[in-house]
């Protein structure tokens, strides 16, 4: 068995340039450092060997189209769709006219950010893979899209891919498959049984956050934009604007 720690880039979309892994096989304990599709892989007796060997890496990043996207340019967008019609979800009568003559009109505006699942437990896998078959062992909620990605990653039919199970250290949706797909993706690739585990900063960066909301209600109509989570490998993507009648 060995132990792996994962480096992904800070930024959604972003790949490795280049990396030297000199320093970090040289901590005592770290047995290999690999080159996956996600980032670098730090291999090593324990846990915390490989996270010591991980702090020593030396990797540059090519960052992507969103190497310069931050808060205020996502807000923006927002605020730049919140200006556009929207997909009427329900409309009841003629609102605009009848509040046309109201005496007193609200307007408001609310925010939500990413939000983080957060749970207890970080999460973690281990996959076995062998020349013929694929163990996984994964604290998941979604195990048939963590055995179709398992059986893709190593070219294996469905029925020799077996995923057990375990208990989820706090679910809340996020126990999803991309961490198994990192671990079955090492596993491979060094032949050998590989127990993955994020830290918490790898968990709170690199989640499938709940998505960022903007709404507002002007005086006719509540309109919302909302930006869903988007994988580790790809940047978060816009959702429509919807209109709701202000009943």
């Amino acid at each position: 068995m060995l132990y792996a720690v994962m480096e992904r880039c800070p930024v959604f979309g972003g790949k490795v340039a280049s990396f030297d892994a000199t320093k970090a096989q040289a901590v005592p304990g770290v047995k290999k450092v690999i080159q996956i599709s996600n980032g670098v892989a730090v291999l090593a007796d324990s846990t915390w060997t490989a996270m010591e060997g991980r702090r020593a890496l030396e990797i540059r990043w090519d960052e992507g189209p969103n190497a310069n996207l931050n808060s205020e340019g996502i807000r923006t967008l927002f605020a730049n769709r919140l200006s556009k019609p929207g997909v009427v979800a329900r409309k009841d009568g003629d609102a605009a006219t009848a509040l046309a003559g109201a005496a007193q009109k609200i307007e408001a505006v609310y925010e939500a950010p990413y939000l983080s699942h957060a749970t207890l437990e970080p999460q973690n896998c281990t996959a076995d893979v062998r020349s013929d078959s694929c163990e996984v062992w994964v604290p998941t909620q979604m195990q048939t899209m963590s055995q179709d990605l398992a059986a893709k990653i190593t070219g294996f039919p469905i029925s020799a891919v077996k995923i057990h199970t375990t208990y989820l250290g706090g679910g809340f949706g996020r126990r999803g498959s991309d961490f198994v797909g990192e671990a079955v993706e090492i596993s491979k690739a060094v032949g050998a049984p590989v127990k993955l585990t994020w830290s918490r900063e790898d968990d709170l960066q690199h989640d499938f956050t709940v998505p960022l909301r903007t709404a507002v209600l002007p005086p006719d109509w509540i309109r919302m934009v909302g930006r869903s989570p988007g994988p580790p490998a790809s940047p978060a993507r816009p959702s429509p604007t919807y209109s709701f009648p202000a009943l």
